[in-house]
């Protein structure tokens, strides 16, 4: 029997699924081939040379933000990890991102890393949007929860080595995310993650936003908090009916 969203974020700190909205996967998808004039996303290095691709990125980037309504498009297509694991009062990344990994381009390999070391709130959700399939050394690896627990605790010891020395040591036990256009990825920003690079012979395009309930605890980054780094979403009746009597509380509404 599959495990459920709740359960295989509880027992692995991730979980895949079936995009929640097809049409919104869709237009994320016809607005980055009409940017690079392809249908077929993963042959881009066929035709886009790597020391061209990131500016080609930086165009595809632009267009995604343009999108009328992106919020709720984007959120729609992950509406089931959102209802399960945050609620309906909900705060949203101010932009979307936006991945590329070419054949062999190594501008493109992330270090691993932890979004919530980067400053932002433990309690969000890292919601992954692949644009193409996604497997192997073109995907992105993560970590377990209970082996992130022990990097962590080990990145005081590889000071000099730096995460490029502390990646080397756990390789063998990072989880290369394994997922087919059609299905959506969310994990937690507690999660050792990022990349190498690509060698299979397909582009890897993948689209990755924040969301967070806006009574979960804020980052003690004063640029990763609501207002700066995330912007209001959703809040249920409830809570607009609370926010409602007093004055003082209005900037939340």
């Amino acid at each position: 029997m599959a495990l459920s969203i709740s359960e295989q974020i509880y027992l692995n700190g991730y979980a895949i699924f079936d995009c929640c909205d097809m049409s919104a996967l869709s237009l994320f998808a016809k607005v980055v081939q009409d940017e690079l004039k392809t249908e077929e996303l993963s042959c881009i290095h066929t035709f886009i040379s790597r020391n061209e691709i990131n500016k080609r990125r930086l165009a595809c980037f632009r267009a995604l933000n343009k999108v009328a309504r992106w919020e709720d498009l984007y959120a729609s297509a992950f509406q089931n990890a959102l209802d399960h694991l945050i609620g309906p009062d909900i705060a949203i990344q101010n932009k979307l991102n936006l991945s590329i990994q070419m054949p062999g381009d190594v501008s493109s390999v992330l270090q691993m890393h932890t979004d919530s070391l980067a400053g932002q709130s433990i309690f969000e959700l890292v919601c992954w949007l692949p644009l193409t399939n996604a497997y192997e050394s073109n995907s992105m690896y993560i970590f377990h929860p209970d082996v992130s627990k022990k990097i962590l605790t080990d990145l005081p010891a590889y000071e000099k080595q730096g995460m490029d020395g502390l990646f080397a040591e756990y390789k063998s036990r990072a989880t290369f995310i394994d997922i087919k256009y059609g299905q959506v990825l969310v994990f937690s920003p507690t999660l050792f993650h990022g990349n190498i690079v690509n060698d299979t012979k397909e582009t890897r395009i993948s689209i990755n936003c924040r969301f967070k309930n806006i009574f979960a605890p804020e980052s003690e980054c004063g640029e990763r908090r609501l207002g700066s780094f995330y912007r209001l979403h959703s809040l249920s009746p409830l809570t607009r009916l609370a926010l409602s009597y007093r004055d003082d509380l209005i900037s939340f509404r």
